[in-house]
């Protein structure tokens, strides 16, 4: 990794850790937002380790990452389908806001799962 591209994915964790902490002053309940900067400072910190100069990405991983999203938006796909469903036959009783983060978290794990089962197995194809 670079040292220019290391620090510019710096910013946004540092930004948040400011934010935070100047909101905390100022007496809102925003504490969140700095151990969220500190985790993406880590989370780059890591991936700095890990990679040390070997080149961010290559073709393997923008196809592993794009057939992650692919089966990412497929499941939440079906899950909407399901929520829909299940909120039309009064089988479960959600406001928009529960639904959309229910799709959100579930969009959000997915593709993170499927990108580490995609990067251990090295590919996308076959089992």
């Amino acid at each position: 990794m670079k040292k220019s591209r290391f620090l510019i994915k710096m910013i946004p964790g540092t930004t948040l850790i400011m934010a935070g902490l100047l909101l905390s002053l100022l007496g809102y309940d925003a504490f969140f937002l700095a151990i969220a900067g500190m985790v993406a400072i880590g989370v780059v910190l890591l991936r700095r380790w890990r990679a040390g100069d070997q080149p961010e990405k290559d073709e393997r991983t923008n196809k592993l990452d794009a057939f992650s999203l692919a089966y990412s938006y497929l499941v939440s796909l079906i899950l909407a389908l399901v929520l829909f469903i299940a909120v039309y036959l009064g089988m479960v009783d959600l406001n928009a806001v529960i639904a959309l983060q229910i799709i959100i978290y579930v969009m959000t794990g997915s593709a993170i799962a499927f990108m580490v089962i995609f990067s251990r197995r090295g590919d996308v194809g076959g089992s």
